[in-house]
């Protein structure tokens, strides 16, 4: 054999012309297209994330906004709430905003507390109200009774009697102790004594603060007589304007004939006979008293607003909120905002003249 066919063959290499790789310009290119991308991806997490608080904004608005008609509603319909209609009829007068005592809440020997009335002037007792929102001060009994024996001596209870035999309609009193009330059921039976529930008053309102000195998120509270004396409690961040208008019953049916935005005096425009229908026997609008109690039904409007801003936003709109409210806006600021209303019947003072 040759000495060519007896060695082995070599291996044969690829020259180093042939090896193929990145050019500069093409890396650079990838790195320009991969920054491209990522950029994107970065501007569509920060869309989605902005466009999520937003999205929360909304909902909390929305949230707040209707709690705050759940709230204001439900307690209205309550107004008046006795536990019973016993059996006599009362003058209603408007208690003291700022009880001190059980008589300023309103209880006398022949008289008890409007159901609600409208507050045009603020009491000492409530502070940081919204300039240019009203104020309700609402009365009622609590729905759950507590037994005589398990009262306490700083709160104030009422007792309706329901026996004919009882010298009196109904005992109020506070620090109260079982003797004190003894009144009974229809049977006037010893052992069946009247139900006890608790004296409550309330002053709705809107707060330009919701922990004032350390904020100015307005919020709905309420200032409620307990314990002897009147506390304030944050309800509803985010809450910023309120406004009522009372529905009277001027026929004597428990139906609200004519919306007005303050009883004590009615708008001559509101009570007007093109939007008024006079009953056929004439009522008189000047008697402030009665206008008070006749108050069957209560429309609520509020204005809630984001409690944080949203760039790029300026609220311009105006926002309508009832008979006696001025139109108001444009805020021209950065907050979000709807206007929410509903109409809340006074279930208790209309229900007795839906008696037949």
């Amino acid at each position: 054999m040759s000495a060519h066919g007896s060695s082995a063959r070599a291996v044969q290499r690829p020259s180093a012309h042939g090896v193929q790789g990145f050019t500069l310009v093409e890396l650079m290119v990838a790195m320009a297209i991969g920054l491209l991308l990522v950029a994107a991806l970065v501007a569509l997490v920060v869309s989605t994330i902005a466009n999520r608080s937003e999205l929360d904004k909304s909902a909390r608005q929305i949230e707040n906004g209707r709690y705050a008609l759940k709230v204001l509603s439900e307690d209205i319909a309550l107004a008046g709430f006795l536990g019973t209609s016993g059996l006599y009829s009362w003058d209603r007068v408007a208690p003291v905003a700022c009880p001190a005592s059980v008589a300023d809440l309103g209880y006398a020997t022949s008289t008890l507390p409007l159901a609600v009335q409208l507050l045009t002037a603020t009491p000492g007792c409530v502070t940081n109200v919204q300039p240019g929102t009203d104020m309700l001060l609402l009365t009622r009994v609590a729905v759950q009774p507590v037994a005589p024996a398990s009262t306490s001596a700083t709160e104030a209870y009422v007792q309706v009697s329901t026996c004919q035999k009882d010298t009196k309609s109904f005992t109020a009193a506070a620090g109260a102790q079982a003797a004190d009330f003894t009144l009974m059921q229809k049977d006037c039976s010893d052992t069946h004594l009247a139900q006890v529930r608790k004296a409550i008053q309330r002053i709705y309102f809107v707060s330009s603060c919701h922990e004032c000195g350390k904020d100015t998120i307005p919020t709905l509270k309420v200032a409620e007589y307990v314990g002897g004396t009147m506390t304030i409690t944050p309800l509803v961040e985010g809450i910023e304007n309120l406004q009522f208008d009372f529905g009277i019953d001027t026929d004597g049916n428990g139906s609200p004939d004519c919306y007005v935005s303050n009883p004590d005096a009615p708008a001559p425009a509101q009570i007007d006979a093109s939007v008024c229908v006079p009953p056929a026997t004439a009522y008189d609008w000047s008697i402030v008293a009665a206008n008070r109690a006749n108050v069957m039904a209560v429309r609520v409007n509020l204005l809630a607003r984001n409690t944080e801003t949203t760039g790029g936003w300026t609220d311009d709109r105006t926002y309508h909120l009832g008979l006696g409210a001025p139109t108001v806006g444009p805020f021209n600021d950065s907050y979000k905002r709807h206007a929410y209303s509903t109409v809340a019947r006074l279930n208790n003072p209309s229900g007795l003249r839906e008696l037949p």
